[in-house]
């Protein structure tokens, strides 16, 4: 009948109709992620652009040949306006594995062993982000970027440790210097249109729990902390007795 043909017409166009949108949806993701992908090259190339323009000026034209060799040698003109290069030495694993380069940027996460209580030689390991976009101005003695970087992440692969120069200010590196004397370090590779951060709280059992059952569905079983019983000390001047009270049609009997 004409009611079923029309029905079924229904039916086929809602199938087509459904095939175009996934479709669509799909060329949709496609396209946004060559265009992240395009950001991220225009991103780094502007990053060495900016570097290759960080020269001392020499003015006179008789000294163009010592400023060439500046140019090429100085690590101090690479380091940006109101930071302080300063090097941690870390093992090649806590550094993505040795793949890093100069101009990347990474996050800064501590290992620390903390002290549980004020003069106890007790301690509690906590880890928490201490730094966010951090960018790297040297990987050894290797500060520029992209340079040979087949070979340069070979080295750094096998290498045990490295030494990794950071742009900071002047607390940070301080504050970063305490730090890694009083726990390890480890890195974090950000992507280079990642300009974002992030309050980010300390890892602990709780949090993994939470994070676990929130966006997993499980349930991990973190045991209670024990609670600290200490002695009591000094004489109790007010002692608590047990008693009695009476009370006769709502009032308290004396």
């Amino acid at each position: 009948t004409i009611r079923n043909e029309t029905k079924l017409l229904a039916q086929q166009y809602d199938k087509k109709k459904s095939a175009i949108l996934n479709e669509v949806g799909l060329m949709k993701k496609e396209l946004n992620r060559i265009g992240n992908k395009q950001a991220a090259i225009i991103k780094k190339q502007q990053q060495i652009q900016q570097m290759k323009q960080q020269v001392v000026s020499v003015p006179s034209d008789d000294q163009q040949e010592a400023k060439s060799v500046i140019q090429m040698n100085s690590f101090a003109v690479r380091t940006p306006p109101d930071k302080r290069a300063f090097t941690i030495l870390i093992d090649s694993l806590s550094a993505i594995g040795g793949l890093i380069n100069p101009g990347d940027f990474v996050d800064i996460i501590g290992q620390l062993e903390m002290p549980m209580e004020e003069g106890s030689k007790e301690k509690e390991q906590l880890t928490t982000v201490l730094f966010q976009n951090v960018q790297i101005l040297a990987v050894g003695t290797n500060f520029k970027p992209l340079e040979n970087e087949v070979p340069t992440y070979e080295a750094q692969q096998a290498a045990r440790n490295l030494t990794v120069t950071l742009a900071l200010s002047s607390q940070e590196a301080s504050l970063l210097a305490f730090a890694q004397s009083n726990g390890k370090l480890q890195l974090s590779l950000r992507s280079p249109t990642d300009q974002d951060t992030d309050v980010v709280q300390v890892a602990s059992w709780e949090e993994l729990s939470d994070f676990v059952l929130e966006n997993q569905g499980t349930d991990l079983f973190v045991p209670r902390k024990q609670a600290t019983i200490s002695p009591v000390t000094g004489t109790q001047t007010d002692e608590v007795k047990p008693f009695i009270q009476i009370f006769r049609g709502g009032r308290r009997d004396l």
